[in-house]
């Protein structure tokens, strides 16, 4: 009796990480997407959206986006931490986006792999295009053209933003992605 209970608590703890719990008020923010259970990617959350992301299960937000953006929020680390989640904050400036910062994204999505993770800057271009290069260094196929469905015309955009097209080739290079 003893083993079975044993091994009944080895097989399902496995399966005790929670999930985002994808209630309807997330659609609200802005430019949100779910891409799996645990990770979110969307533009800048309002204040009180913070608390119905923390309620939804999230606990940790990667803020990408520049403080001194203009529509930044004052002291986001204390709404975040406030709402009852941890923070972390790698800013990356739009028109010059660095391998670094990329590289410094992943250290943080490998520590924290087994958490329930919001990804943002202002639109959820920054985000979905660190969340694209992460999914794939792992090992998960995933299109770019439904991670990076907030850049609309994916060819086009990268077109536009050459200094995206450039940064996301650099590192798929670097990792043979």
């Amino acid at each position: 009796m003893k083993k079975s209970t044993l091994l009944s608590l080895l097989l399902f703890t496995g399966f005790s990480h929670a999930n985002i719990t994808p209630l309807p008020e997330l659609n609200e923010i802005k430019d949100y997407q779910q891409l799996n259970s645990k990770i979110l990617t969307a533009g800048l959350p309002t204040e009180t959206q913070f608390n119905t992301l923390s309620k939804a299960g999230v606990q940790l937000v990667i803020n990408l986006m520049p403080d001194e953006q203009k529509d930044s929020h004052a002291d986001e680390a204390k709404l975040v931490t406030d709402a009852g989640m941890e923070y972390v904050y790698i800013p990356v400036d739009w028109i010059n986006p660095k391998v670094e910062q990329v590289e410094a994204f992943f250290e943080v999505m490998d520590k924290n792999r087994d958490k329930d993770i919001i990804i943002h800057c202002m639109a959820n271009y920054r985000a979905s295009a660190f969340a694209y290069l992460d999914q794939l260094r792992i090992g998960n196929k995933v299109s770019m053209e439904d991670t990076m469905v907030e850049w609309g015309d994916l060819q086009q955009s990268l077109q536009k933003h050459s200094q995206w097209a450039e940064l996301i080739e650099q590192v798929k290079a670097k990792y043979n992605l």
